[in-house]
């Protein structure tokens, strides 16, 4: 197992839905995607898809770009509900944002959601949204649903308000030392001399 290797650290803004994790997504660049995937088996797929996406310019990346990943053949274990969730690399997942590492939650993320259909991987709902009377069910969800609701199929914290789960769960990770609640910051540099032709505007309030 992944135990042997340590832990990967996630940032996630939807710690409520923390229960449906069912995937990790790696950016190519993660330092730890070549020891993966050398354990696991997979060093030749995985190094082709790394260097494939160190030439790719940014349209080949993030978002708007097909999802595309490679599984390193290694999984690491849930840390509440003990499940193993198998570690891909992934075109969508930026070493710039966060810690070029996120967990994977079909059925309340879009771009996750069309991650697991390509690939066959588990689609497990924790929410069930305000003013619906019918679970969400796996097998005839056709898109994400990332809807404020109740949480179920999420052990000791179902019946939790998202709202209120989100705090639960975060003080529960930082309980047992495997994360908690923190800000992260998406700051970048700023050409500001390549704004304008004559320069930037500088605002000067005479007093």
């Amino acid at each position: 197992g992944a135990e042997d290797l340590g832990s990967i650290e996630v940032f996630t803004t939807r710690p409520d839905t923390f229960m449906g994790c069912t995937f990790m997504s790696l950016a190519p660049e993660h330092p730890m995607v070549m020891e993966l995937a050398k354990r696991g088996g997979a060093e030749a797929e995985v190094g082709a898809f790394v260097s494939e996406m160190g030439r790719a310019d940014r349209s080949a990346r993030g978002d708007g770009a097909e999802k595309r990943g490679v599984f390193t053949g290694m999984y690491a274990q849930h840390p509440l509900s003990k499940r193993q969730i198998p570690i891909y690399t992934a075109n969508f997942v930026l070493m710039d944002y966060g810690t070029g590492a996120v967990m994977a939650v079909p059925a309340h993320d879009q771009r996750d959601f069309e991650f697991a259909k390509k690939y066959d991987l588990d689609v497990v709902p924790v929410i069930q949204p305000h003013g619906e009377d019918i679970a969400l069910d796996a097998a005839t969800m056709e898109e994400a649903r990332p809807e404020a609701g109740v949480l179920f199929n999420s052990g000791e914290f179902d019946g939790l308000d998202n709202e209120e789960a989100k705090r639960v769960i975060a003080a529960k990770l930082n309980e047992i030392d495997c994360g908690g609640a923190t800000i992260n910051f998406r700051l970048r540099d700023w050409g500001i001399s390549r704004q304008r032709y004559w320069g930037a505007p500088i605002p000067i309030i005479y007093c």
